[in-house]
């Protein structure tokens, strides 16, 4: 074998005569050879001169100063061809050299090239076994893990990660949490471990243990993402032990998904969604016979998972089905939860489509209006497995969130089941009548009086209870950005890894830009509490408008940190100053400009003009943005309220900005007001007394 890599090496070099006739031939010599063993893997299929040919690359990519380059060849070497023993175990030997030259311990060695970047090193090792895990190939995923964590046990990333793999890949609950468990033992404060064993435990069904582990993650960990999914999930674990989720499905699959594309495919189903026959058989994935299957009942409800209804379901297509009756014509609102790409139909026309993954599922994540008829409707979905888990929520409401009492969910459609339930629902309401109006006059009226004030308070202190948790977390992603980007970067500059002085000063920077942006945040939310006591304190002095609107130009632009942002700025030369306070008003509008940039995902255009108009100064703040509709124009200033459109749904924000931006203005005796339309941008314009206070 060595003599026939030789001969190879010997016929290409010796074809290329003019690279021996240049002043760097050592260079090229070692590109040559390069290209020598890279044609070699092309054309052969031997184990044994493939392995080598693998192991030779990354030795000279080694030599080379190559080294994230050269770990990607000793992992084909290690992964791909573990019958050749020798040069597997020498590639293990090298990979292990390069880990330990990259981790933490042996960062500040002196043999460390500066050139290479040991968190590329270790970027690539995630992206390469999440890959794996990405397109299906999880022994090869878990292979690798393997390997990391033999190299570096201590490592708890990889004990959560192979975890996380027989979570999401392997659809094997305990295997996850055994090694949850002993990531416990080497970091029992793991971030996301208590949230990671509470997605073990409902995949397992155990419902009690996961919103234990759920809640604890939560109470130690706050403001951690991880911990508001896992605050999501409890919320939907009780919410389905209240029965509010559609489970009790008829589902059939699995269809193939090649490269994602499965949803653009119409299968058969689909073609025969209007005269749907529960009973016919189709031709599936990898030709096999598929049949409807309804694997719940009627007392099921919550997170539908495809993985514990299908064996083979990575790179997959299904479909559920199931019938609604409707006591009148109506409509409601469909809210599904998933991570997967979802089309919807409703009495066979397509009323709600996402095309992403978009991660993690959340209950209520898409909220769509669906028109119910009276009497018997169809219900269709159909769901693309792009990444290892596959699932969806599914919910029908009234506007406000609630079950509706007259829609009945029944993939049977057993007319004489929904019979009974409208008639045990109408017989309730009349015994509560009854008991209602019913003898004992006064006092009755007294006591049913008293219960009506109990649920009242009671219904007040959950929706308080509720409202202050969707603030929690949309808060918690406001701190955590800023918040993960300086421990970041805090952290490499500690360990010295970055010796360029202005790669240093550039960390630096945003380390400042990113504190800063921190402390205006809890800022605005430490000013909104007092203004809501009514303790906020204003200091009014004279001052230069042009020049406060001029200063939050610049902090906006050096904020965003983005170049493909236009701001344009307009000021009438006949400003007088105003006597406002400057640092309330200058919050103000850098809020507004924030807003013009969080809601602008094509065009990034800002423009700010201050005006003379009658008797008050007009400052308006204008954007290309996405709009709003007309209906909810009035709405946007109140206490917690965001635009619920299909647009706007992936924007993160707490909900108390432009809350605290009217207060402001109206301290001011001034007026705020906003002009838009859905996808030609808004104009927030407020008009400040020029006279002060009135």
């Amino acid at each position: 074998m060595k003599r026939y890599i030789l001969c190879m090496l010997l016929l290409y070099l010796f074809a290329i005569p003019s690279f021996s006739q240049t002043d760097n031939t050592e260079q090229f010599s070692l590109q040559d050879k390069i290209a020598v063993y890279r044609e070699i893997t092309k054309k052969e299929t031997d184990p044994a001169i493939l392995a080598e040919a693998h192991f030779k690359i990354a030795e000279i990519l080694r030599q080379m100063g190559k080294d994230n380059e050269a770990t990607a060849e000793y992992l084909k070497v290690v992964l791909n061809y573990p019958s050749q023993k020798d040069f597997a175990k020498v590639a293990e030997e090298r990979l292990s050299e390069l880990y330990n030259k990259f981790s933490e311990s042996d960062i500040d060695k002196k043999d460390v090239k500066q050139s290479e970047d040991p968190a590329i090193f270790f970027t690539y090792i995630k992206t390469l076994y999440g890959t794996y895990s990405d397109s299906g190939e999880y022994d090869r995923a878990l292979q690798l893990l393997q390997r990391l964590m033999k190299m570096d046990p201590e490592n708890g990333q990889y004990y959560h990660d192979i975890g996380l793999l027989y979570i999401n890949g392997y659809n094997d609950p305990d295997k996850a949490l055994s090694y949850f468990k002993k990531l416990k033992q080497i970091n029992k404060d793991y971030p996301s471990l208590d949230t990671d064993i509470g997605l073990a435990y409902e995949k397992k069904g155990d419902i009690d243990n996961a919103i234990l582990f759920y809640s604890r993650a939560v109470d130690k960990f706050p403001f951690d993402s991880w911990s508001m999914y896992g605050l999501s999930r409890r919320e939907a674990l009780k919410l389905s032990k209240q029965g509010k989720f559609i489970k009790d499905w008829f589902f059939i699959g699995p269809f193939p998904n090649v490269n994602n594309t499965g949803m653009g495919v119409v299968f058969r189903p689909e073609i025969d969604i209007a005269n749907m026959e529960l009973e016919e058989e189709y031709v599936g994935k990898d030709n096999n016979r598929v049949k409807w299957q309804r694997p719940f009942s009627y007392k099921d409800s919550g997170y539908v998972d495809i993985n514990n209804i299908f064996k083979d379901n990575d790179k997959s297509v299904f479909y559920a089905f199931t019938y609604v009756y409707s006591e009148k014509e109506n409509i409601f609102q469909g809210r599904v939860g998933t991570e997967d790409p979802i089309k919807v139909w409703i009495n066979n026309e397509v009323i709600f489509t996402k095309d992403k993954t978009v991660m993690p599922a959340k209950f209520d994540d898409d909220i769509f209006n669906m028109r119910l008829k009276k009497g018997w409707n169809t219900i269709f979905v159909k769901l693309a497995e792009n990444y290892g888990s596959c699932g969806f929520y599914f919910r029908i409401t009234d506007f406000s969130g609630n079950r509706p009492e007259n829609v009945i969910c029944d993939p049977l459609k057993d007319e004489k089941r929904v019979s009974d339930i409208f008639y045990s629902l109408k017989k309730a309401k009349i015994i509560k009548l009854i008991k209602g109006f019913g003898g004992g006059g006064s006092l009755v009226f007294l006591f049913v009086i008293a219960i009506y004030l109990v649920i009242t308070n009671i219904y007040n202190k959950i929706k308080i209870r509720q409202l202050k948790e969707d603030f929690i977390s949309s808060v918690s992603h406001e701190l955590k950005t800023p918040l993960a980007a300086i421990k970041m970067f805090t952290e490499t500059l500690s360990m010295g890894r970055i010796k360029d002085p202005e790669k240093v000063k550039d960390y630096y920077g945003t380390i400042i830009r990113e504190t800063d942006r921190l402390t205006r945040f809890i800022n605005k939310i430490l000013d909104f509490q007092k203004i809501e006591k009514g303790q906020k304190v204003y200091s009014f002095d004279e001052v230069d408008i042009v020049e406060i609107a001029r200063t939050a130009s610049k902090i906006y632009f050096e904020q965003v940190h983005d170049p493909s942002l236009v701001m344009e700025q307009e000021y009438d030369e006949n400003i007088p100053k105003l006597e406002i306070d400057e640092d309330a008003i200058l919050q103000v509008i850098l809020n507004l400009f924030l807003n013009a940039y969080k809601y602008s995902t094509q065009e990034k255009y800002t423009k700010i003009k201050v005006q003379n108009i009658e008797g008050n100064i007009k400052i308006s703040i204008i954007d290309h943005g996405v709009g709003i509709p007309k209906d909810k124009l009035t709405k946007i200033f109140d206490r917690f309220y965001r635009v619920d459109v299909e647009s706007t749904r992936t924007v993160k924000g707490s909900g108390i900005g432009l809350a605290f931006v009217k207060s402001v203005v109206d301290a001011h005796g001034g007026k705020i007001a906003v002009e838009s339309n859905i996808g030609n941008g808004s104009t927030f314009y407020m008009l400040l007394p020029i006279h002060g206070r009135e």
